[in-house]
């Protein structure tokens, strides 16, 4: 058998309508869509590497969006000694 002899696959199976049109190269080393456009099947990887990538970029985004402190407004603090504050709410004779 030679190692060097093209492989011929045929698959028979129905595919959806959405792929209609679409054929691979005499060659088998492009996919072609309906309008001629061809595409390699590393370009296709890198195509979909990218757009996981792209997708898991934005998803580390909006978690960072999620994960940002809410603002509610301004704060007010009030600094009350110690003393003062026991004495009004808790007594002077408790202390």
């Amino acid at each position: 058998m030679n190692r060097n002899a093209p492989t011929i696959v045929e698959i028979l199976t129905d595919v959806p309508s959405q792929w209609n049109g679409w054929r691979f190269s005499a060659s088998g080393r492009h996919l072609i869509g309906p309008d001629g456009d061809r595409i390699t099947a590393q370009r296709l990887a890198g195509l979909l590497w990218r757009d996981a990538m792209e997708l898991r970029r934005d998803g580390l985004k909006s978690r960072r969006e999620a994960e940002k402190p809410v603002r509610r407004g301004p704060v007010k603090v009030v600094i009350v000694d110690l003393a003062d504050w026991h004495a009004r709410n808790v007594g002077t004779r408790a202390g």
